[in-house]
């Protein structure tokens, strides 16, 4: 009998390259349409209290923000693509900017892991704001991603 393959394990085996950044082992895999290439990077066990990337983890300024959070045998698997609106305008094929990339959101979510308990304890868009913008702060010029224009757009900071 054949194990099934999880999809962390799968993505995995797409990558066209696997390599360590600052201790964490990260995935470059080919975007499934649009010619682009997608960023992966795996923690240990997950780093935050977050399930998925909706909270604190909405502000790493990854390209386009983190797309993929996957937890499985413990591991947690965060990653990033490159078929966004503005996606054209980087170079989305090239592995040594998937790799900043990749590093960014590594930076993102190590800070996030950082604040969050201080963010979550904020009673008032200020406050989380303040926290929010700590994670921002990795990458200043990184345009906000589609999850930060919600939050804006529902006046939650």
């Amino acid at each position: 009998m054949v194990a099934k393959q999880n999809n962390n394990e799968h993505i995995k085996s797409l990558a066209i390259e696997v390599g360590i950044i600052d201790g964490y082992e990260y995935w470059i895999v080919p975007a499934p349409m649009e010619g682009g290439l997608n960023g992966y990077v795996v923690f240990p066990k997950r780093p935050v209290r977050e399930e998925g990337y909706n909270e604190i983890l909405t502000y790493v300024p990854v390209h386009g923000g983190i797309t993929y959070a996957e937890e499985d045998n413990g591991r947690m698997v965060y990653g990033f693509d490159t078929v966004h609106s503005n996606s054209d305008k980087f170079p989305r094929t090239d592995k040594q900017w998937i790799r900043e990339q990749c590093s960014i959101m590594l930076k993102g979510i190590l800070k996030a892991k950082e604040v969050e308990a201080k963010y979550l304890r904020c009673i008032s868009n200020k406050g989380k704001a303040k926290y929010a913008q700590m994670v921002r702060d990795i990458s200043p010029e990184a345009e906000l991603n589609f999850g930060e224009m919600l939050i804006l757009l529902a006046g939650r900071l």
